[in-house]
């Protein structure tokens, strides 16, 4: 018998939550079990601190541990295009351009991406940069997605959303696990972790190793050579100490070695391997004052060292230190404080080939602050006001601030049908790569020796990217079975960067390209998601829309726009005999390209996607065995052009893979 959840979502409060994998003993179980899992899950992205799915004052979608285990999938990117209003694009093997809502690029840097809470992505640009990252799919509790602007919470650049990716604790995954995945092309990803516990002390260890062949390779490409190879060794380590009941020291350690084919550039390959070195390290310190009063400090640094011939080749250091207070104001009326420090310093002038990019000036030293607070009160049984504010300063740009106002009012005493209205602003600040990054020239891709594009040195005088958003949702919960959630919203954007074309006066032919705050943007969607949940598993639909509209027909935006178009699948059923059967699909609408862009960049196409997984329980619960096909639809993948492309490449498309995993 299948109970049906019903879950309609206009991009706000969608959760992509499904059950648990344990059997339960009888079918009324797993189904409250389920619904009260959906509904009391603890998402700290909104405000900062755990609050259950119905208290949210932002957008939030949810990948849990189980969605990322089933699926068979080796990448964040490729787990993050199933989430409702998430735009994903496939560069090359190695490099994606992931997006909330739009405006997503390799180098993207609208969206916010955690580790923990952590900041996660690149100092000089501000995107994600998933693939280098020292963290590993098994390690991972879930995926908070947050749609929507995020800078009262989180700060300066977490403009549209914010992916905040959360890890397990040691006692949640304590002894061995060994998992291995391979497929048809010969890629591989391998993992092996000790997770103990002993007296006060706790610690999770985890090394790996990740192999990617080039697309030409894989796919048997005649027509084309790619370098888009990749060879990852990982490694990462939590520790924690429980000094009394009332006080936790958390440690943490990351390293990744990342040593890849080179990419073009202009119509450029030097034939010269990248090297990514990240290590990334956190010290913390949890402690409970009182019932009504918590806390933390923590300190932490990330260090990359980015040799991309032929675009960059750098240092860059980042340590910041950062607490936050919890208490009650009065009865039914909490708020949080804090704030952090932020210490850049980037090392590095470029190679001596003309064409890489180059901080003048270098070393530099940037710094960054920020005070925050949050404040909400239930102000009556059925009203509740969360208000969010936050200030910013950086030493290279101007102040700003972000802020968060939201009415959350219940229609009825048991609270199960609630209104939420909510306004928003953010702000994203010019990073290292617009304001300082200069490339002297870029080469003809026809005649040698002869140079078209230049990039000026960028004026002094950018402002900060800004965006306001108005959102307005519903949620109700009819009966312990069925929960509609339905949101909506509207987002103005102010003053977007993309680069202004101005012509050499000494070279007939020949363009400088400036960076500059060209106009603005409207932007606004809908999404809707239907969850039914039963003894043998769940199955989850969802639709999304979202638009953007430039203010200028043809303006410069330096990113993809949104797929307006976008529905997705996923299906899961516990068989008999520990098999399990996953299934995922996606439909992915024309991406609208940057038309104004200096390379002409061109709109991918429509595309499906339908991943099939099979998993079987085995050596008496301690083994796994899961097998199955990814873009079942897909030989290959249509070329997608990334910044800076005049040659691209197809991608590999459908992948046979299995995957064996010990636990003991």
């Amino acid at each position: 018998m299948w109970h049906v959840l019903i879950v309609l979502s206009l991009p706000g409060l969608c959760t992509q939550v499904f059950a648990a994998s344990a059997e339960p003993n009888e079918a009324g179980d797993l189904f409250e079990m389920s619904i009260e899992q959906l509904m009391d899950v603890e998402v700290v992205s909104a405000s900062r601190q755990a609050q259950k799915m119905g208290e949210l004052s932002v957008p939030v979608s949810i990948i849990t541990a189980d969605d990322i285990h089933y699926s068979g999938l080796m990448s964040i990117p490729e787990i993050l295009q199933f989430a409702p209003g998430v735009d994903v694009l496939q560069i090359d093997r190695n490099r994606y351009a992931v997006g909330v809502r739009g405006l997503h690029e390799i180098y993207s840097d609208r969206l916010l991406s955690l580790i923990d809470g952590r900041a996660a992505g690149s100092v000089t640009s501000g995107g994600p940069a998933f693939p280098r990252l020292p963290i590993f799919l098994e390690d991972i509790e879930r995926i908070e997605i947050v749609r929507g602007p995020g800078g009262a919470a989180w700060g300066a650049n977490a403009f549209t959303g914010v992916v905040n990716i959360i890890t397990k604790d040691p006692e949640d995954c304590l002894g061995w696990l060994a998992s291995t995945r391979w497929d048809q092309f010969g890629d591989s990803y391998s993992q092996v972790r000790w997770a103990e516990t002993q007296g006060k002390w706790s610690w999770r260890q985890s090394v790996g190793y990740e192999d990617r062949e080039s697309s030409d390779s894989a796919i048997d490409g005649d027509n084309f050579l790619s370098h888009d190879f990749s060879r990852n060794w990982r490694f990462d380590g939590k520790a924690i100490y429980r000094a009394t009941e009332a006080t936790k020291m958390s440690f943490g350690l990351g390293y990744s070695y990342l040593k890849s084919g080179d990419f073009e550039f202009g119509n450029r390959f030097l034939g010269k391997n990248n090297r990514l070195n990240t290590l990334r390290s956190f010290v913390r310190i949890d402690h409970e004052f009182d019932d009504e009063t918590s806390g933390y400090l923590q300190v932490f640094s990330n260090h990359n060292s980015v040799k991309e011939p032929a675009l960059l080749d750098y240092y860059e250091n980042e340590n910041d230190i950062e607490g936050q207070l919890n208490f009650a104001v009065a009865e039914n009326h909490r708020m949080s404080v804090g704030g952090n420090f932020r210490w850049v310093r980037i090392d590095g002038e470029g190679s001596s080939d003309p064409q890489t990019f180059i901080y003048h000036g270098a070393p530099l030293n940037e710094y960054w602050g920020g005070l925050f607070a949050i404040d909400r009160w239930q102000a009556s049984e059925r009203l509740t006001i969360e208000g969010q504010v936050r200030g910013d300063w950086y030493s290279e740009t101007q102040k700003d601030w972000s802020g968060r106002l939201t009415a959350l009012y219940a229609l009825d005493e048991a609270k199960d049908h609630v209104l939420r209205l909510s306004t928003a602003n953010a702000f994203r600040a010019p990073l290292i790569i617009l304001r300082q990054g200069t490339a002297q020239r870029i080469a003809h891709p026809f005649v040698p020796g002869v140079f078209l594009l230049n990039l000026l040195e960028p004026t002094e005088d950018l402002h900060n990217e800004e965006t306001y958003s108005l959102e307005a949702g519903y949620t109700g919960r009819f009966t312990r079975n069925v929960t509609l959630r339905a949101d909506t919203y509207y987002q103005r954007f102010e003053s977007l960067i993309g680069f202004k074309t101005v012509a050499d006066p000494l070279a007939i032919g020949r363009s400088f390209f400036m960076p500059d705050n060209i106009d603005g943007a409207d932007s606004w969607g809908t999404e809707v998601q239907l969850i039914l949940e039963g003894k043998r598993g769940t199955l989850s639909t969802w639709y999304a829309y979202n638009d953007f509209e430039p203010d200028q027909g043809h303006q410069e935006i330096r990113a993809y726009l949104p797929a307006k178009h976008k529905v997705g699948a996923t299906a899961r059923l516990f068989l008999d005999d520990d098999w399990t059967v996953n299934l995922n699909y996606k439909f992915t609408d024309v991406t609208s390209g940057d038309h104004a862009n200096p390379l002409n960049r061109v709109s991918p196409g429509p595309s499906h996607r339908l991943d099939l997984a099979f998993s079987k329980r085995c050596f008496k619960g301690n083994g796994e065995l899961i097998f199955g096909v990814s873009d079942m639809f897909s030989k290959d993948n249509d070329p997608v052009p990334g910044v800076g492309a005049v040659t691209m490449h197809d991608t590999p498309g459908r992948t046979f893979f299995v995957e064996m995993q010990l636990r003991f």
